[in-house]
């Protein structure tokens, strides 16, 4: 014959310790919080960004025609220099090369250029948040900064507000 223990209440629901309720809390408010990914975008940011993705690049482009300009010295240019070459239109010399250095300085630092430039950001800002296929890779990528810094900061302060809430509301109960 078996034996069934019915003494056990099934009634009562499962204790949850206070540090489950606040990691729960902190994890939920960080997922709410994730929700900034998709908060508008303003110009002023979009167009900031646009320009500091633009100066990277930039300063990225000068510093592989620092590298392309020492290999023309050591007569050791490598294909991929070639087509990083050819991609700028730029000659397989070092006068060229820094012609093209001091052009790409100057988009970057003439005060009447980086306005024209920003202006130009500015102007198309409305159609780059209509039809994202009129964006270039500067301006998409402007766009995919901006949503990611809104996404991790929401995520951050989300996770703070959960757990500063949970440690509130489980402060009287421990």
């Amino acid at each position: 014959m078996s034996y069934i223990d019915t003494s056990m209440n099934f009634n009562h629901p499962a204790q949850v310790s206070p540090k489950s309720k606040r990691v729960g809390a902190t994890i939920l408010g960080g997922l709410l919080g994730m929700t900034c990914y998709y908060l508008p975008i303003n110009k002023d940011t979009f167009v900031n960004t646009a320009f500091r993705v633009t100066k990277r690049n930039a300063q990225k482009d000068m510093k592989t025609l620092q590298v392309v300009a020492d290999e023309i010295s050591k007569n050791k240019l490598s294909n991929e220099s070639k087509i990083f070459l050819t991609g700028l239109g730029v000659g397989e010399d070092i006068s060229s090369i820094a012609s093209k250095c001091s052009e790409i300085k100057d988009s970057i630092t003439d005060k009447d250029k980086v306005i024209a430039l920003k202006k130009e950001f500015a102007d198309n800002f409305k159609n780059y948040k209509k039809d994202g296929s009129l964006m270039d890779t500067v301006t998409s990528k402007a766009m995919s900064t901006i949503k990611w810094n809104g996404f991790k900061w929401g995520m951050g302060i989300g996770a703070l507000l959960g757990a500063a809430l949970s440690l509130l509301m489980t402060r009287d109960k421990e």
